[in-house]
């Protein structure tokens, strides 16, 4: 009997070598055939002087109780009417909200639905006591060492340039599209969007005016950054993460801190935080970081290719890894963050209550039900009460089978053939959440490279784009409105 048992568990161990051998031998890049094109020619330079001049209007959003900075959105539309004068003369505009910008390229056949391609005008501020980090000032749009520098050349004035620059090269070519195109522009995507994008998807929806997909800004071009891989990777976002503020509060009985109770509110607010960060939600592969993994595993070493083409065996070793990395963990979880806490007045002086901010970003799968519920389980203290400050679900997960996603991936590829292309998951938000109802198909991505080093330049310090890019981004928009446009 035990000779039989020891010859099957033997038999079972050869059989699942060779099965994960297999797996991971056969699963190899595929062949890629690109369509040769020809490179457009355009003036790098005078686009690199427009987008400086673009970059110098202080379109800050600062909060949705601010003003908005009305004054500067003028300037900022004066300019892309001088900039852009065919756009300005051929395509339809719609002014939203006062300050958001909706453009219409008029479509030769109605029955097709349309495409959106979006950016933002709007920036967010300079932190304070930081002007001097700054090689050079952060709306001064200098032009210097190959690169435009200052406060929205990453995100996302170069999309709204970018992708005006494209529409005016397109337009003096001559192409006339079969497909509507919309260009979109929203003045406060910084504060979540709903006087812009929110309002121009009202707009649209109340035309009945059907879209295949929108494409807008989020994940980009990277390079030594994914374990393994040294050719750069084009990132489209399927979807992106929800956002969830909770504000807890502890109460206690106040008083003189010469005689303090055995719990005070600001120790219960404390346990109360770090219950949370020893007890985070836990890990899950599942679209579309499982798609970014099953594009990407052809090309890692073997080790990690093993791992990732047996998924159906050897996923808890994987989101073991995963879920210790940085990045890497906010694939395949909600994230939690204290960040900020409050509480008391003068240090002889109990306070009666403490409160802590806590940030959830929330993966597809999850809900701000299931993080609330999570939370109150995890306190566990009645007199510790949760309430929700702000919040909004994940996005649903769009295609990468669609038509639409085959497009952006084949002018990727025909503008950009050095790179990989993958599917993936935006950590951050954008205004796409604001076209779900109204588009198929949600993606978001621009072709910036980006190093190790760039990632901290988005909202911080330096923000720059080098000029060479910024071409490729141009030419990469070219050629995705002749494709879109068939």
């Amino acid at each position: 009997m035990l000779k039989k048992l020891g010859l099957l568990i033997f038999v079972v161990i050869v059989g699942l070598t060779v099965v994960i051998a297999f797996n991971t031998i056969t699963n190899t890049p595929p062949e890629v055939i690109t369509e040769q094109i020809a490179i457009p020619q355009i003036d790098e330079m005078a686009a690199a002087k427009r987008l400086s001049q673009a970059v110098q209007f202080k379109t800050i959003s600062q909060s949705r109780e601010a003003p908005v900075a009305a004054a500067e959105f003028g300037k900022m539309h004066a300019l892309l009417n001088a900039s852009f004068p065919t756009v300005a003369s051929n395509l339809k505009k719609q002014i939203i909200s006062e300050h958001s910008l909706l453009y219409k390229w008029e479509g030769s056949d109605p029955a097709l639905p349309a495409a959106i391609l979006m950016g933002h005008m709007d920036v967010v501020p300079v932190e304070p006591g930081t002007e001097d980090r700054w090689e050079h000032p952060p709306f001064s749009g200098v032009i210097k060492d190959g690169a435009v520098w200052g406060r929205g050349t990453l995100d996302d004035k170069l999309s709204v340039m970018a992708l005006l620059e494209a529409a005016e090269f397109q337009l003096k070519a001559g192409l006339k599209p079969k497909r509507t195109i919309y260009f979109a522009f929203g003045h406060d995507e910084e504060i979540g969007g709903p006087n812009g994008a929110g309002k121009i998807s009202e707009f649209l929806e109340e035309q009945g005016v059907r879209v295949a997909f929108t494409l807008d800004e989020g994940m980009v071009i990277v390079q030594g950054i994914m374990p393994g891989i040294e050719r750069p990777i084009a990132f489209i976002a399927l979807a992106e993460k929800g956002y969830l503020t909770l504000e807890l509060t502890a109460t206690a009985t106040g008083g003189h801190s010469s005689i303090p109770p055995k719990e005070t509110a600001v120790g219960k607010l404390s346990k109360a935080v770090s219950a949370l960060e020893a007890n985070r939600l836990p890990t899950a592969l599942q679209r579309p970081v499982s798609d970014m993994f099953d594009a990407l595993a052809p090309y890692m070493p073997t080790s990690l290719k093993a791992v990732i083409s047996n998924r159906w065996l050897l996923e808890p070793v994987l989101l073991g890894q995963l879920g210790k990395g940085g990045a890497t963990n906010a694939m395949v979880r909600t994230t939690t963050a204290a960040t900020i806490i409050q509480g008391g007045t003068k240090d002889n002086v109990l306070p009666t209550s403490a409160t802590a901010t806590v940030n959830f970003r929330i993966l597809p799968g999850n809900t701000i039900e299931d993080v609330v519920a999570h939370v109150n389980d995890t306190v566990n203290d009645p007199s510790v009460t949760v309430k929700v400050k702000q919040g909004g679900n994940p996005s649903k997960v769009s295609r990468q089978t669609s038509e639409s996603y085959k497009k952006i991936e084949k002018t990727i590829m025909e503008t950009l053939p050095d790179v990989i292309v993958s599917p993936g998951l935006m950590l951050a938000g954008s205004d796409s959440k604001h076209y779900e109802k109204l588009a198929d198909d949600n993606y978001r991505f621009i072709p910036m490279r980006f190093g190790p080093k760039d990632l901290s330049r988005v909202h911080g310090t330096n923000e720059r784009v080098m000029i060479k890019n910024y071409a490729e981004i141009i030419r990469f928009y070219i050629r995705l409105m002749e494709n879109v446009a068939q």
